[in-house]
């Protein structure tokens, strides 16, 4: 039961496994720590499915309208993917008590507890896409409103758009349902039904594991909460400090849902201080939660369930501060993609391990997703720590102060690091404790000085790059930076029995802003490199809102965290808002509004440097001010993309979500697939060689009928040259335009990003819609490869030039095939060992060789199915083909001199062994049959020369391969494969 792409216009859900194999089926699957895997099958969820399959009528809803989970079609149609999962389940040997999940609406596929060799066994079925080891993610407001301007004069609050009727999905730590940012009182709207009854939608009241989890109703203002740790319960087990219902323990949950869609102008008191008056972003919306974490965090499994259970109840909006450091595909990125497909706008966290480059990971990665930076607003409060006459510094501070106390630096009190059951109480009591930022939660540090009868902290950071944060300590604290603290451990080490000092409370301190926060994750995106992330940057420092009083049983209702999972619920309050204002807009268009209507006047963590595209995406969010013409919910022009254009890019970037087929039937369609053309708000290109034209459509979304003219002014990265085609476009509003940006290197180093950005104006200077361009120059690109076949040949090779400067080309090779023809057994348990007998070993010396290849074509038995493994001297695996079928190829260029082992594994053998032939070419870094005819003997930026060669004695009946080399003056910069064929 495949879909049928070319008249249905129906993506076909393929995957590929991740390491690089065929459709058909594939084993080398990761163990998965928890023995938990979830499974994706081939077949489109509810939310995508258009009724190519005899007896099953379409369930993917109209334009603009939700599913309905208890509809006959969507039932009918579900029920069937959950039989062809207990099917797959049956026939590797699951017991069917095993499945934890079924997904069927947003994802189609299931989790299950197996054994490593089962998901094995799975993952080759026919009807199976994916299968993936389940792993564990984590989590990764008050001023903010006034900060982001959304209650000035015509601002959109005094406009109406707060929110009102939109349901935002919060999947977290889940909610303390009884905090007054989530109190009904009374003039709320009836909320949508949650249709989906499949599990309790208002799960509160589980005294039998917690006494103190009282029951509750939901309400006109929090109308569900799910708890969805299914697996969680299975692996982990709620514990004694957790509960075990949507209830939450930590503070997270209640926190981002309050920034989100909280109650506007409750009043907030925290640490026995006054802060005044919070609201949420979008106050006047509904709130659903999705309890996805547990204190350990959250298994992928459960995530992808709450995606797929909020997707069936219908919410507008998705908050997901949740992320890992992996950028590697996950469930939860394939389910938001149908998400997005379904209408659901999703703001998600764009991570909290900066300010090191590149450190954005999954979900936050993918295109369709608006992941968020975290920004400072214009407040802080702030103390200082001082020791009369020798120094004061200042730091954050939301405590109290202390009297002049004795002073001890942590680490000679047992633990420098300030880590819970290590500190020596006789040492520290009594005395204020230096501690050091690092390995463990800030609070848990002044927890563990508390402990130890320890009567202040001050906390320095480990590097200046780190932010200093507004923290509900244990005990009265200041946070300040590195170099401060080196000065007071100095201070301290100079004479520690007369070192002594006092903390003064933090106090309300107004600053510029914004800056990036130093945590907030940066691109390059790792995923792919023309993707920029973040999309924007937000509120994301010392945020004031919701806590549970469970937490630490400290009984507080209010607290001031920072992260960006703190700055992804404004975006999520802001798409609410934007829902409400215009019902029909697709994510993307949201996207695109928040995007280009952003400004960028934001420094780096220094405070001092501006920050670029991938500190902070396309800038910071704008949503205040008057709400009409060339804001959020007006933006002019607006860049949209939606399934086919995700799916096209996936199969550009490689990233193995779609199958070939689908993604040949994009290409014959005319769609993009080129990463650098998906239809974003922003322009990267991670390989310009010499010069690359990218193309971007715009359609008009303002709200008047007239004709406008738009007038583009570009501003170019260093060392490039910018042109933009046309340079003016004239469309009404539903009218799209598609232009041309050419990008060209003149004087960029190689390797080194650069940035810019191109804006468009209308002649009434009412829309200045923005895109920031982030273009990195590569040194050269040449064919991979290219072919021949008689003994005697020639042939040329263009090679386009990055760089100015030297040039060599070198031939290597030929060199024919060493075949050696064997046959290799049936391994029982489909698992590679080089220490059992299932595998076969051939000895493959290299000594001063340009390339080696190894390669076993495909055997005459189409069930056959068999592996290679490369092993060095040593015993590491250095190269693996583990394609579906027996077509199998390893390559290597400049291999290291050594013995190497190429193993030959039988997965499937069928009859019990296979017949094989085993192709090996060690290419030596000599001179040989293969020759360069003509070159040049230098490089020029943006050039493109022709490189000329020959090659004689490639013996008739043998395969053969050499290599053309490409060095500037510091050497070898790339290769061309030289493949001559004469069987």
């Amino acid at each position: 039961m495949k879909n049928i792409l070319p008249l249905m216009w129906v993506i076909i859900l393929m995957f590929v496994i991740s390491q690089g194999v065929s459709a058909k089926g594939k084993k080398e699957i990761p163990k998965s720590e928890y023995g938990s895997y979830i499974v994706i099958m081939d077949l489109n969820p509810a939310i995508a499915y258009e009724g190519d399959i005899k007896g099953f009528k379409a369930t993917k809803p109209g334009k603009n309208k939700k599913i309905n989970p208890k509809s006959a079609n969507v039932r009918k149609y579900t029920s069937m993917l959950s039989k062809t999962h207990d099917a797959a389940l049956a026939k590797a040997n699951v017991k069917s008590k095993d499945k934890v999940h079924d997904y069927g609406i947003a994802l189609n596929g299931f989790s299950a507890k197996m054994t490593h060799e089962q998901a094995v066994a799975l993952s080759s079925q026919d009807g199976v896409a994916k299968v993936m080891p389940d792993v564990l993610r984590q989590k990764m407001t008050d001023n903010s409103p006034s900060f982001l301007d959304l209650g000035g004069p015509a601002g959109p609050w005094l406009k109406g758009y707060d929110g009102e009727g939109i349901v935002i999905g919060v999947i977290d730590t889940g909610i303390w349902p009884e905090h007054p940012s989530f109190t009904d009182d009374g003039s709320y709207s009836t909320p949508p039904i949650l249709l989906d009854d499949s599990r309790p939608n208002c799960e509160f009241g589980n005294t039998g594991h917690r006494p103190d989890d009282v029951a509750f109703s939901c309400n006109n203002k929090l109308i569900g909460a799910r708890q969805m740790l299914d697996t969680y319960r299975l692996i982990v087990g709620a514990t004694s400090d957790e509960f075990d219902s949507a209830r939450d323990e930590d503070g997270h949950g209640t926190h981002t849902s309050s920034t989100s869609g909280g109650n506007a102008n409750v009043p907030a008191n925290m640490l026995g201080n006054d802060y005044g008056l919070i609201s949420g972003i979008a106050p006047r919306a509904h709130i659903v939660m999705y309890k996805g974490l547990g204190d350990l965090g959250g298994f992928g499994s459960d995530l992808a369930a709450a995606i797929d259970q909020a997707v069936a109840d219908g919410v507008d909006v998705i908050n997901y501060s949740i992320g890992s450091s992996s950028f590697a595909i996950g469930p939860d990125d394939v389910a938001f993609l149908f998400a997005e497909n379904a209408g659901v706008f999703v703001a998600t966290s764009n991570g909290n391990s900066g300010p090191a480059p590149a450190t954005t990971g999954s979900p936050a990665s993918t295109p369709w997703v608006t992941s968020v930076g975290a920004s400072t607003q214009n407040r802080t409060y702030q103390g200082s720590a001082s020791s009369v006459g020798e120094w004061e510094f200042f730091g954050a501070s939301i405590t109290a102060g202390t009297a002049e106390l004795a002073l001890i630096d942590s680490a000679e009190a047992g633990s420098e690091l300030c880590i819970p059951g290590v500190l020596d109480p006789v040492a520290v009591a009594g005395k204020i404790v230096l501690c050091l930022r690092g390995a463990i939660a800030r609070v848990d540090k002044s927890k563990a000085v508390n402990i130890a009868g320890g009567a202040g902290m001050i906390l320095y950071n480990a590097n200046d790059d780190e932010s200093q944060v507004t923290d509900s300590h244990w005990v009265p604290s200041v946070h300040i930076n590195n170099t401060d603290g080196l000065v007071i451990k100095g201070y301290i080490s100079n004479d520690a029995s007369t070192a002594v000092a006092q903390i003064m409370g933090g106090t309300y301190t107004e600053i510029d802003a914004p800056s990036m926060a130093g945590f907030s994750s940066r691109g390059p995106n790792l995923l792919s490199g023309d993707i920029i992330k973040p999309d924007v940057t937000a509120p994301g420092v010392n945020i004031i809102a919701g806590q549970t009083p469970a937490s630490e049983g400290r009984g507080e209702l209010f607290q001031m965290i920072s992260g960006t999972s703190m700055s992804s619920p404004h975006v999520a309050g802001l798409f609410a808002m934007i829902k409400q204002a215009h019902p029909n807009w697709s994510p993307s268009t949201a996207k695109s509004a928040l995007m280009t209507t952003a400004y960028q006047d934001v420094m780096k963590e220094d405070e001092a440097t501006p920050a670029d595209a991938f500190d902070m995406g396309a800038g910071h969010v704008n949503p205040g001010g008057k709400a009409n013409k060339g804001s959020i919910f007006e933006p002019g022009l607006a860049y949209q993309a939606g399934l086919f254009e995700y799916a096209a890019y996936s199969c550009g970037a490689e990233l193995g979500i779609f199958s070939p087929g689908t993604c040949g039937f994009l290409e014959s369609l005319g769609i993009p697939t080129d990463p650098a053309n998906l239809n974003l708000p922003s322009i990267g290109i991670a390989n310009v060689i010499g010069s690359k034209t990218v193309y971007r459509s715009v359609t008009g979304v303002a709200k008047d009928s007239g004709w406008r003219t738009y007038s583009v002014d570009v501003d170019a990265p260093a060392g490039y040259e910018v042109s933009v085609l046309p340079a003016s476009i004239k469309l009404k509003s539903g009218m799209s335009a598609t232009y041309a940006v050419t990008i060209t290197n003149t004087a960029s180093p190689a390797g080194e990003w650069a940035h810019g950005s191109i804006t468009w104006r209308d002649s009434n200077d009412h829309y200045s819609v923005y895109s920031p361009i982030a273009v990195k120059g590569a040194l050269f690109e040449a064919p991979a490869n290219i072919t021949g076949s008689s003994e005697t040949g020639s042939a040329s090779i263009d090679v386009t030039f990055g760089y100015t400067g030297d040039y060599t080309a070198s031939g290597y090779g030929l060199t024919a095939a060493t075949v050696d023809i064997d046959s290799v057994v049936q391994d029982p348990d489909q698992i590679f060992d080089p220490g059992d007998t299932f595998s076969n070993a051939h000895a493959i010396v290299v000594s001063g060789a340009a390339y080696l290849r190894i390669a076993i074509p495909g055997v005459a038995d189409p069930n056959a199915d068999l592996d290679i493994f490369l092993l060095d001297s040593v015993g590491n695996i250095v190269g693996v083909s583990a394609n579906g079928g027996t077509d199998e190829l390893i390559e290597m260029e400049l291999p290291g001199d050594d013995t190497y082992t190429l193993w030959v594994h039988g997965w499937s053998a069928p009859g019990g062994s296979t017949d094989y032939e085993l192709y090996s070419w060690v290419v030596p870094m000599a001179s040989g049959s293969l020759t360069v005819a003509s070159a040049p003997s230098s490089a020029t930026l943006g050039a493109t020369e022709t490189i000329g060669v020959d090659w004689t004695g490639a013996t008739n009946g043998k395969w053969h391969f050499g290599v053309i080399g490409h060095s500037d003056a510091g050497g070898l910069i790339g290769a061309t494969l030289v493949e001559v064929d004469n069987r």
